[in-house]
């Protein structure tokens, strides 16, 4: 297995903490955010030269702290005008190669329990959804529906829907955190989705439920697209153990959690 981090992001909404270093390089009491993921990673048993980090903006603060591990570092040139998607295409080359790709958001810290239960799946697309997300949203804003997005699943715990907006709780089953993990005809298929994406965005054709384009691709969008054309995705349900790190009050908060 591969893993990916998606760390390509400016981190805007954390500034003056990302005036000189990438979102995932913000400190956590004393800790950078990638550094605690890195750490977990390793006590589940995953070796530095099985990591890949897209960076972007000021992607050569990572480049220099990492220089002397066996990790490999992909620039995404084009951070400034893309998004997630384009991102991990940047590690095209490399999926293609394999079988079996872990990827992370680089902007969340998550505890080995997390990790370790995606590690167990046996499908061929596999996505960490917090069933406890409610009273962690409650915490983060005022309205959590202001801030969540749709996330339902059938009776067999597959995706049916994830990413979009709404108003309705009770389409809020559970929530997405940036976690997951795609192989053999699952990652086939999402790398056929991604390039099935850009050609369309080419022809001026409307993605899958966004009106966004492959170039501003967010994952959930991806994630949809493969639902909407029939791939099987598995939730993978934890119950909180996880932190994700947008802005200065989310920053806050994590560090009153974690001592």
């Amino acid at each position: 297995m591969k893993v990916i981090i998606l760390a390509a992001g400016q981190g805007t909404r954390l500034r003056p903490l990302t005036d000189d270093r990438p979102k995932c390089m913000v400190e956590v009491n004393g800790k950078s955010i990638i550094e605690r993921q890195l750490a977990v990673m390793h006590n589940c048993g995953i070796k530095d030269e099985d990591i890949t980090i897209v960076a972007g903006y000021r992607g050569d603060v990572l480049q220099q702290k990492f220089q002397d591990t066996k990790m490999d570092i992909i620039i995404n040139e084009d951070y400034e005008t893309t998004n997630m998607v384009c991102s991990l295409m940047c590690a095209r080359e490399l999926m293609e190669s394999q079988d079996d790709i872990l990827i992370s958001y680089g902007d969340i810290i998550y505890e080995e329990t997390v990790l370790r239960s995606i590690l167990r799946s046996e499908d061929s697309a596999s996505v960490i959804v917090d069933d406890g997300w409610y009273a962690y949203w409650s915490e983060r804003c005022e309205n959590p529906l202001d801030d969540a997005e749709t996330l339902m699943f059938d009776a067999n715990d597959y995706l049916t829907e994830i990413g979009q907006k709404t108003t309705d709780i009770s389409k809020v089953q559970s929530q997405y955190i940036g976690l997951m993990r795609f192989k053999s005809d699952g990652l086939i298929s999402m790398l056929a989705l991604a390039s099935e994406a850009k050609k369309r965005s080419n022809q001026g054709i409307a993605l899958w439920r966004t009106i966004r384009t492959y170039q501003k691709m967010y994952m959930t969008d991806l994630l949809q697209g493969l639902i909407d054309e029939g791939s099987k995705l598995k939730a993978i349900h934890i119950d909180r153990g996880w932190f994700e790190i947008d802005d200065c009050d989310d920053l806050k908060l994590v560090e009153q959690k974690l001592l």
